[in-house]
């Protein structure tokens, strides 16, 4: 059976039984899944059509309907298990569930973008004053002045 062929086949199949197909998987699912189970019906009935001739067509279809739903409810539950089961897995095995706050870019445009990676220093990455002052290229008394304006400009602007 050519491409065309087949095409032309599954097309006809699909006018004449796909609102029968519809009507069964109502009877398992809602309206819009029982739409989804009809298209992946005729989806898997395109990549299994074999070149003889298939002698019950609208049977041949519902046995795939039926196990496409069946498919579907082994996945619902597999997500259920999954869902019901999530406060027993370890927080490190799933991982964290936001990417880690970005300081600099979370307040950037507040105050002088110099002075938010100095308070980003002290603050957030542990640095000392003379740590800060040695990557900051500066002395440990202007790091120390510098936080102490920019901490209070900060603070100004968020009302704290």
């Amino acid at each position: 059976m050519s491409g065309q062929e087949k095409h032309l086949l599954l097309e006809a199949w699909y006018h004449q039984y796909s609102k029968v197909l519809l009507l069964y998987a109502c009877q398992f699912v809602d309206y819009h899944s029982a739409e989804e189970v009809v298209q992946e019906t005729f989806r898997v009935a395109w990549e299994t059509i074999q070149e003889k001739e298939i002698e019950y067509p609208k049977t041949w279809l519902r046995k795939i309907t039926k196990n496409v739903i069946k498919n579907r409810v082994r996945e619902r539950e597999r997500w259920k298990d999954l869902l019901a089961n999530v406060d027993e897995v370890p927080e490190e095995a799933l991982g964290k569930s936001e990417d880690p706050i970005n300081v600099e870019l979370e307040y950037e445009g507040l105050i002088d973008r110099q002075d938010l990676h100095l308070l980003k220093l002290l603050a957030v990455d542990g640095y000392t004053y003379s740590e800060a002052a040695k990557a900051l290229d500066t002395t440990v008394e202007a790091c120390r002045k510098r936080a102490k304006r920019a901490e209070q400009k900060l603070r100004e602007l968020l009302g704290k």
